[in-house]
């Protein structure tokens, strides 16, 4: 064997070692961990350092620096209650969820000095259901969806009670194990492996950022951007496409009277078999609020439209999109898709505001019996 066969063949094998631990790594978040120059605490994206946004291009102009930490979330403390003692219950997505600072849920609760019970799930009559949850307290429920995927989670009806999985035990198991060897998400685990290891992670930056500085190239998934004063702004693709979670989507009125009946029909759903009051909130997009650093283009008044349909229903609104447009204040982080914290505690006093007839009132302390049980609990 020639000098040459023995390099080809060593680096053949150091390939192959690489690769094998990357397969067996992603499954192991620890083992991940071990190689990334950023380590990954699961459900704590924003545990990085420069910003969401940042980790779908990698290019260095665009990094945020000082950002505040990630604290404990609360929905994973000691604070926070069981769903059966709560006094008000939330559920919402990750803006909800944003621990860059204390949470919107965790807030409600110490200013209201109530028990706030929060739920990271589009669906509560589903986990309602899952939980085998009883209600015999009059209660509020929020229900928080950022603007983007209002379409999304209401083009149809929420279902009473949670979906059948009719397969056999056989195609369970079987399913079971196809998703152990071969992960749901495992694109995205294996670009996380290449992309922020020791070995790879300047290298990639630099990269990233030579096409972007020579050719203007700037991955789809962050399509507009703004570096004016060296103040870094990105936007997520899903707020700049050419769908329903889109800035430029033009709903027409059938698909608006869909979202609202669909809203209304969960509120009606939620007093009727739950004895809960909904209160809903859509958080406006970043580039709802933020496109005017790039462009003067017309908005297609989704949240508007949105409003007028839910309120001509009777449904509970807190709304946030006049009071974050006319805001002289920076609402958002630049290289995030979520709020900062005066962008929270707007939409927290605002629901305070809209809570404070339900407390000075005692509603919270009400004790109530269903007339009418779902199917699940009876």
């Amino acid at each position: 064997m020639t000098g040459k066969e023995k390099i080809i063949k060593t680096i053949i094998y150091i390939t192959g070692l690489i690769g094998l631990y990357g397969f067996i790594a992603i499954r192991f978040p620890a083992m991940t961990n071990l190689v990334l120059k950023e380590k990954v605490i699961p459900e704590y994206w924003e545990n990085t350092k420069y910003g969401e946004l940042y980790y779908f291009n990698y290019i260095k102009h665009f990094r945020e620096y000082n950002l505040p930490k990630a604290g404990p979330k609360y929905r994973h403390t000691a604070k926070h209650p069981r769903l059966e003692d709560a006094d008000v219950i939330i559920f919402g997505d990750s803006f909800f969820d944003f621990s860059r600072m204390k949470t919107f849920p965790e807030k409600l609760s110490d200013t209201l000095n109530k028990k706030v019970y929060y739920a990271r799930y589009d669906y509560p009559l589903r986990h309602f259901a899952e939980n085998g949850f009883h209600n015999h307290k009059a209660r509020v429920l929020i229900y928080e969806s950022a603007e983007r995927y209002v379409p999304t989670r209401f083009f149809k009806p929420h279902e009473l009670n949670p979906p059948v999985d009719n397969r056999s035990k056989i195609r369970k198991t079987a399913a079971q194990i196809r998703d152990k060897i071969f992960l749901p998400d495992d694109e995205v685990r294996y670009d996380l492996f290449l992309t922020r290891s020791y070995f790879t992670y300047d290298i990639y930056s630099l990269i990233a950022t030579f096409k972007f500085d020579v050719f203007g190239y700037i991955p789809s998934t962050t399509p507009k951007y703004s570096l004016q004063e060296k103040d870094p702004w990105l936007f997520y693709v899903e707020e700049v496409n050419d769908k329903e979670t889109s800035f430029y989507y033009q709903f027409s009125q059938e698909q608006i009277d869909i979202y609202c009946d669909n809203i209304a029909d969960l509120a009606h759903k939620l007093k009727q078999y739950y004895n809960l009051d909904m209160v809903f909130m859509a958080i406006p997009s970043k580039y709802t609020i933020y496109h005017k650093f790039l462009n003067n283009h017309a908005y297609n008044n989704f949240l508007p439209s949105l409003y007028k349909g839910l309120e001509k229903r009777g449904i509970n609104i807190v709304k946030l999109y006049d009071d974050y447009i006319h805001s002289k204040e920076v609402l958002y982080y630049g290289t995030d898709t979520h709020w900062n914290e005066k962008g929270l505690d707007i939409a927290l006093n605002k629901t305070i505001d809209y809570l404070t007839p339900y407390i000075q009132g005692d509603y919270l302390a009400q004790d109530t019996t269903m007339t009418n049980k779902p199917a699940n609990l009876q």
